[in-house]
């Protein structure tokens, strides 16, 4: 049995005594440093070779198998369904919360005891500082990461509770098994882009899109809604109707004017129509936001689609989300008109338009989430074509440019985020069958549709039965495609002219 270093019992020793017990004393704290580290990465590792070895083995064992466990499930699930399954269970996230904390705790009394009984009983002061203060490293390295992924889980949890539904919506149904959407050929998700938020009166809907997903291929046709569209017709059931009894949307007086400078007459004012109406008509809706399904409901008629599920982004989060980016190089483009586009601007009523804020001068930039979202919403130079265009580059900005190694480190900031600013009706337990429609999505096709003048759709008097039309022949399935035959005549290629700073309608085509 080792005794306790003494410097006067060494002093006694011959100096080639003395090296030996210098000697042993390294190689005695090197041991107690090794094991004390190997349990920080194993829990119970390092207690297998000391007094406490039983204790140690279990705790290994456990570890062992537990982790094996994990491996096993992530291996024959894929991550994606793995940490869905983990995503859509409430009660599994808070089990997982209190697990952390558990295994957090356990695994730093294994490393503290592992250091107390790997230590040499003859250790010098110094060594035994020394030991000690890696110890107490290893313990806050552990304790750390424990307390980080016990947050992680309560967050989560609490974010999934708050922005996914719970239970059936809108006649919205539970899907799983092997293949979730076999007894469902395709699904209608309405976007809304809100601009609800301090210092406006009401929520008006400037963005508004359909995705309409056949299940089978994950072919995606996107239907732009245009936020100026008038004249909308009103479902049987609405109560709306009381105001509009011929089931068209709009005031007399704009419509008489056939113009769409009146707000009152556009789509993306409904939301705001009916919280009115409620606030003038106690009863008259049920729902904690009627404006938002009221919405959804003239949208179905608009399309002529089902919509199955609803996503509401308030804008406001959009900027929040770039912010905590650290900001997004966009490639600023001038307007449709060749002039700079305005930030908070306005029309001067005299074809010029006056910047609030200033201007966007072209080229690539670095923008923060305010000015994106500037860039992304201004059409007094222009207009809401354009806008459009806008709005899919600084999207597609935003989806190649994130790290989504730096955004885990801001996990709170953007739970916070989800949670003050999105809403959607999709229960929680579908999101593993659309984690398996995403992929397939990504894998296939995505065709649009623009209800523009080139259409011939007009946003003050429009023909809806054009519009269904147009819809119907976008979401048919495409042709069987016949192979051409090879010829032995060879094309030369064009050369492809750089767009120039001066905008057309073709230019934003390209981001």
């Amino acid at each position: 049995m080792s005794q306790p270093y003494n410097p006067r019992t060494a002093a006694r020793l011959t100096p080639g005594g003395r090296e030996s017990l210098r000697k042993e004393i390294r190689s005695e704290f090197r041991r107690a440093l090794g094991l004390t580290a190997l349990g920080t990465v194993l829990p119970g590792a390092g207690l297998t070779q000391t007094r406490s070895k039983a204790l140690g083995w279990f705790l290994l064992l456990v570890s062992l198998l537990g982790g094996a466990w994990v491996a096993y499930y992530v291996m024959t699930h894929g991550l994606t369904a793995s940490a869905l399954s983990l995503l859509s269970s409430p009660a599994l996230l808070q089990l997982a919360t209190v697990a952390f904390v558990i295994i957090g705790v356990l695994w730093c009394v294994s490393i503290i005891m592992t250091a107390v009984m790997a230590r040499p009983a003859r250790l010098d002061r110094a060594r035994t500082r020394t030991l000690a203060a890696f110890t107490t490293v290893m313990v806050f390295l552990v304790a750390g990461s424990s307390y980080k992924a016990a947050e992680y889980a309560a967050i989560t949890k609490d974010t999934v509770n708050q922005v996914f539904g719970t239970g059936s919506t809108h006649g919205a149904t539970v899907v799983a098994g092997d293949d979730p959407w076999a007894e469902t050929p395709r699904v209608n998700i309405l976007l809304l882009g809100s601009d609800a938020g301090v210092g406006r009166e009401g929520t008006r809907t400037d963005s508004m899109m359909v995705a309409s997903i056949d299940t089978k291929s994950g072919r995606t046709t996107l239907i732009s809604l245009p936020r100026n569209l008038q004249r909308v017709p009103l479902p049987e059931s609405s109560p709306l109707r009381q105001l509009y009894p011929s089931g068209v949307y709009g005031r007399p007086t704009c419509i008489r004017a056939q113009t769409d400078a009146a707000d009152q007459c556009m789509l993306n004012a409904i939301w705001t129509e009916v919280d009115q109406f409620r606030k003038n008509h106690p009863g008259s809706y049920s729902g904690e936001a009627p404006g938002r399904d009221e919405t959804r409901n003239v949208i179905q008629e608009i399309v002529g689609l089902k919509i199955d599920h609803t996503v509401v982004i308030d804008l406001k989060g959009f900027e929040q989300l770039i912010n905590a980016m650290g900001g997004v190089d966009v490639n600023v483009k001038l307007s449709g008109n060749g002039t700079k586009l305005p930030i908070g601007g306005h029309s001067d009523g005299h074809g010029g338009v006056i910047g609030e804020k200033g201007y966007f001068s072209p080229g690539r930039q670095h923008l923060t989430g305010n000015l994106a979202l500037w860039y992304a919403r201004t059409r007094a130079a222009d207009d809401d074509g354009f806008r459009q265009a806008r709005q899919r580059c600084v999207v597609q900005a935003v989806v190649q440019q994130v790290n989504p190694a730096s955004m885990l480190g801001k996990y709170p900031e953007l739970a916070r985020i989800a949670k003050d600013n999105i809403y959607t009706d999709i229960p929680v337990q579908n999101l593993g069958a659309f984690a398996t429609l995403i992929e397939r999505v990504q894998k296939a096709k995505i065709t649009s549709v623009a209800l523009t003048l080139k259409q011939g759709i007009s946003s003050v008097k429009p023909d809806f039965d054009l519009i269904r039309e147009l819809v119907q022949k976008a979401i048919a399935p495409p042709p069987a495609s016949t192979p051409t035959p090879s010829t032995t005549t060879t094309a030369k290629p064009t050369p492809t002219k750089k767009p120039t700073p001066t905008s057309t309608l073709k230019s934003y085509d390209e981001c």
